[in-house]
């Protein structure tokens, strides 16, 4: 699912590329792409940063920072998206460092991953491994626990 939502999307950033190119010109089209990556960078930093101080400021009240977490994802996936030279990919991504369309995003991954997330069974795996240096790396047994409630 993921390999020809890829090659989508690399045909639709040339396709779009090539027509801005073709509208206002090469070098103007080199620049704005080289211009939103900084603002981007500027942004991401910005936004990066803040998340982090409100992340520390949720511990430090006894509360555990999961929408930070989830803010961080995004922040980061919005990161990746700026690095790929494009129009379309830069708009995701500078929409993902916005505050108000970032809990957008938040909220849809939430109700559409809320389901899968609390109706999995629980299972708990335990490693032990015996530490005799006497063996080697292929001689070493490997015991463990498997529960599945």
């Amino acid at each position: 699912m993921i390999f020809p939502l890829f090659v989508a999307m690399t045909l639709l950033e040339i396709y779009v590329l090539a027509s801005v190119g073709d509208a206002i010109g090469g070098l103007s089209t080199v620049l704005l792409v080289v211009i939103t990556a900084f603002i981007g960078s500027f942004l991401l930093k910005q936004q990066g940063w803040a998340t982090m101080a409100k992340a520390q400021n949720a511990m430090m009240n006894g509360q555990t920072p999961a929408v930070e977490m989830l803010e961080g994802v995004v922040i980061l996936i919005s990161g990746v998206l700026l690095l790929t030279p494009g129009f379309i990919t830069d708009t995701i991504g500078l929409l993902g460092l916005l505050p108000f369309s970032r809990r957008y995003f938040i909220n849809k991954i939430l109700t559409k991953n809320a389901a899968k997330m609390f109706t999995q069974k629980k299972s708990i795996f335990i490693r032990t491994s015996s530490n005799d240096s006497k063996k080697s790396n292929k001689d070493n047994t490997i015991e463990g626990e498997f529960w599945e409630d």
